[in-house]
């Protein structure tokens, strides 16, 4: 089915973005035949548009990807009828979701001064978007708090509320979301960069950031650990416990 003919209230939401759809399809032609792949598209994309019929209208996001493509994932998991292991589609979603880092890493590099400086300065515009944007649709993400700390080059920020957690907790999905909240930590490495992050807002009472150079010694500090649901978190050194 043509995008332009999902029945999808385009007042309210947004249609998943073309890299989400290829990310789909290319995992479904990875596990299945074509004509199964076919049949398995059509209701996936059914699957995406019911599930908007309960969603909080974000249509007027800035950043709609971040809201809408998850639930394409969401929406490709809950109909596959053989479901692979999750991180063997960790690559994919990263691909889909965050791929632009590959190529923003061969001219970033956030142990520079310079660039941390620069790193900052949009991390603050994007918490700025989230901080207005919150008071015209109570649905989106919801900052909880922003710091740079330009002297140490660290970056410090965190959600309080996230569409995505949401959406996986009202349906039941928790063990799906890790596959996208840890392409975080796969965007920040490829900007020579470490992302310090204990729980997200379905695991803890906030989505935590702390992003340094890695060759900051904060970085060294921590290692990263897999929990049980294949979430990525970040546990010091010392520590004996995930």
């Amino acid at each position: 089915m043509k995008e332009k003919d999902l029945p999808v209230d385009l007042t309210k939401h947004k249609v998943y973005s073309r890299n989400a759809k290829k990310c789909v399809r290319k995992l479904l032609h990875r596990y299945y035949d074509d004509k199964t792949a076919a049949e398995l598209w059509e209701k996936i994309q059914l699957q995406y548009c019911e599930y908007l019929k309960d969603e909080p209208a974000l249509a007027e996001s800035k950043i709609t990807v971040s809201i809408y493509d998850p639930i394409l994932i969401f929406a490709w998991y809950a109909v596959i009828p053989d479901k692979p292991p999750l991180e063997d589609a960790q690559q994919d979603i990263y691909d889909s979701f965050m791929g632009s880092f590959d190529f923003l890493g061969k001219v970033f590099n956030l142990n520079r001064k310079l660039d941390n400086r620069l790193a900052g300065k949009i991390f603050k515009k994007t918490s700025d978007i989230r901080e207005e944007e919150i008071k015209r649709l109570p649905g989106s993400f919801r900052m909880g708090g922003f710091d740079y700390d330009r002297e140490n080059g660290v970056v410090r920020y965190s959600f309080t509320q996230c569409p995505n957690a949401e959406f996986a907790k009202r349906h039941h999905m928790e063990d799906v979301l890790p596959v996208m909240c840890n392409c975080d930590h796969m965007a920040m490495q490829k900007l020579h960069a470490a992302l310090i992050r204990k729980g997200t807002c379905c695991t803890a009472a906030c989505c935590d950031y702390c992003i340094v150079g890695d060759r900051n010694p904060i970085a060294a500090e921590y290692e990263l650990k897999t929990t049980d649901n294949g979430l990525w978190i970040s546990v010091k050194k010392t520590d004996t416990e995930v």
